[in-house]
């Protein structure tokens, strides 16, 4: 299963295993979002920003091996200049129909106060899967080692993500939503503090332009836990998403 690909469709034998499954997750997803927000907070800051990512995939040697590149820059608040560039790259190998794993890097920039870059090394885990033969299902798990420029060290933290995708019959579009939670596994000395760093949940319409592109829009909510007196931070981003799977 490619990454930005809709999952794969299961066999009748082991439907019921899996719908209990993603029950399962979709409750514990549900209880994880709600601890990201927390009732203490003191406030929240609000700001829009506008995200622009555009994601390639394709096969190196053989089909099972994927080549996985991303270049995602994002807006500040108020569309006023750049606040940041993602860009990952990534080789991916298909242990199963419809799980695979990737092993990749990534190079963040940030423009704001001050230009300060991040190098990642990451691990990810993603298996996809099709309810009542409509629902596409797929979770992901990314583990995330971070080295800022400005710090000495390295910041783990964890990811999951649950994404679902329901297609409109007798078009070439969907709909779309998804929810990520981020969690830093330890403490770095004047950077991230261990515990809930932030979580994004998105909602979009997609269209299937051609076999190989495709494209959404969407909102989606990224709350970001701060661990300092100040307010805890609402970014409302819009998402214009495109696909290239080869």
């Amino acid at each position: 299963m490619k990454e930005s690909d809709a999952p794969i469709s299961p066999g009748p034998e082991r439907s019921s295993l899996r719908l209990s499954l993603t029950k399962q997750l979709l409750v514990s997803a549900l209880l994880l979002l709600l601890m990201a927000h927390p009732a203490s907070a003191q406030g929240v800051e609000h700001a829009f920003q506008w995200w622009q990512p555009i994601y390639l995939e394709a096969p190196v040697v053989n089909p099972k091996i994927r080549y996985y590149g991303e270049v995602n820059p994002r807006l500040n608040d108020n569309l006023q200049g750049m606040n940041q560039l993602l860009l990952r790259t990534a080789l991916g190998y298909n242990l199963r129909k419809n799980l695979v794993f990737y092993q990749g890097y990534a190079y963040v920039g940030n423009f704001l106060p001050t230009y300060v870059y991040e190098n990642r090394i990451y691990q990810q885990l993603g298996y996809g899967h099709v309810i009542k033969k409509r629902l596409q299902v797929l979770h992901r798990i990314r583990n995330e080692q971070r080295f800022f420029s400005n710090r000495d060290g390295v910041s783990d933290r964890m990811r999951y993500m649950l994404r679902l995708a329901y297609p409109i019959r007798d078009t070439s579009f969907y709909l779309v939503a998804s929810d990520e939670l981020f969690i830093n596994v330890n403490s770095l000395k004047g950077g991230p503090t261990a515990g809930i760093d932030q979580n994004r949940l998105y909602a979009g319409l997609g269209r299937q332009i051609n076999e190989r592109m495709r494209a959404e829009v969407g909102y989606q909510l990224q709350y970001v836990n701060r661990d300092d007196p100040f307010d805890d931070r609402a970014a409302h981003v819009l998402m214009t998403q495109m696909f290239f799977n080869f």
